[in-house]
């Protein structure tokens, strides 16, 4: 539920400042949007080699590839709304035998100050992967109604140990908002559902998640807020089996300088996982933190948690996650992206028939360099190393380069 509560949280935060137009994302030419609104289309293509790209325990796996892709973004922002769409879609063709794959992401996220102490978001988020290929792209979108010190709102998920070895399907969407109480209180809302589902080989499964949380929160002091919050999730597997979490917790925000913040929850939870044949109850410690510094020049964002009921396309897990997200724009023609992520799980349940999973561990990098060309022309690298380990034999890491091209048409920034 983490993804959730971070949104939340956001959309909670949001409500207590005026809304802005912020510089855009440093893959975006390197220059500010259009003030209120901005609309694109970005044409890319590029050719590279990958170690291992579908995590194969075959050692000789590696392949050349050429791959395209579409990116249509449209932003808007307005004094009391903000609109964030993406549309993301590539075609990878390799040398041999893996012929050629796709991948997309849809995503849109939309809030609005519906009055002077009410404020509502909603997001959306529908994606088709094979072995995890959207992990070794960063798909940037200019950052809208960005307040100093905050992360963008716009979050997307990603791959976990098992469904970067096959075919994933997602989709999800949340509601929430924040209600000032007076001019220190308010409360924050949110609730949604997730589904995603699984296949390779003769595995295939399936599950869905609503998760709902509710908090309150005061300001003690110009820079920092303290509060309270209880979140609860059920998440139902194809066939009889499904776990409950609730979790209570405190949290706190601090905003540390104009552009640096710093914020996190920390309690309990408390999971009930059915199996279809018996339940069993366990409890531990839920928390997550988070750092961020937002300048005109770009961003560093890091994160970690710790969640005692994951949800993963094997079953639920134990899971414990640290990422770091860096963007900075060189000078007026280049920028430069990173981003790398690292989950390990623990305590499974598994619920595939005849497969039983012990700890795991996923962790992934990308880096990429774009360099302005010409009025619309772009070009640059990108790099990814991605790498799953668990209980048997282990796939080789996948390690990827790549040049490519890029003509953008609309808005140029």
């Amino acid at each position: 539920m983490t993804a959730l509560l971070f949104v939340a949280a956001l959309a909670a935060q949001a409500a207590t400042s005026g809304t802005t137009t912020s510089p855009a994302s440093p893959t975006e030419a390197g220059t500010k949007p259009k003030p209120g609104q901005s609309t694109y289309l970005d044409l890319e293509a590029g050719v590279g080699y990958s170690t291992n790209p579908f995590m194969s325990l075959d050692n000789s796996s590696g392949r050349g590839f050429g791959r395209v892709s579409i990116h249509g973004v449209h932003t808007r922002a307005t004094e009391r709304t903000t609109t964030v769409l993406s549309a993301y879609a590539q075609n990878t063709t390799y040398t041999s035998t893996y012929g050629s794959e796709q991948s997309f992401d849809l995503n849109a996220h939309h809030d609005a100050a519906v009055s002077e102490r009410l404020r509502l978001f909603a997001d959306a988020d529908l994606a088709y992967d094979q072995g995890g290929q959207l992990d070794t792209r960063i798909i940037g979108v200019p950052v809208v109604s960005l307040f100093p010190g905050q992360p963008p709102v716009l979050i997307l998920p990603s791959s976990d140990f098992l469904t970067v070895r096959g075919r994933e399907y997602r989709a999800a969407g949340h509601l929430g908002g924040q209600l000032a109480l007076g001019p220190k209180d308010d409360v924050n809302f949110a609730s949604g559902i997730e589904h995603v589902r699984f296949k390779t080989g003769g595995i295939e499964t399936r599950y869905t998640t609503i998760p709902v949380s509710f908090g309150y929160d005061r300001q003690i002091s110009e820079r920092a807020t303290v509060g309270a919050r209880v979140s609860a999730e059920r998440t139902d597997y194809n066939g009889p089996t499904h776990y409950e979490v609730i979790s209570p917790q405190l949290t706190g925000h601090l905003q540390l300088s104009e552009r640096m913040t710093l914020f996190g929850a920390v309690g309990a939870a408390f999971v009930s996982i059915d199996n279809g044949i018996r339940t069993d109850h366990s409890t531990g410690l839920d928390a997550s933190a988070g750092l961020c510094s937002i300048d005109e020049a770009g961003s560093l964002c890091a994160h970690a948690a710790i969640d005692q009921g994951t949800a993963t396309s094997a079953g639920p897990s134990k899971s414990v996650s640290v990422g770091v997200d860096y963007s900075r724009r060189l000078d007026a023609i280049q920028t430069i992206q990173f981003s790398l992520a690292a989950d390990h799980y623990s305590n499974p349940t598994s619920f595939i028939t005849g497969r039983t999973f012990s700890n795991a561990n996923y962790v992934r990098a990308v880096a990429d360099y774009t360099r302005k060309l010409g009025d619309r022309w772009f070009g640059g690298v990108n790099l990814a190393a991605r790498k799953v380990t668990q209980g048997g034999p282990d796939p080789d890491p996948d390690i990827s380069a790549s040049a490519f091209v890029r003509y953008r048409f609309g808005d140029i920034q």
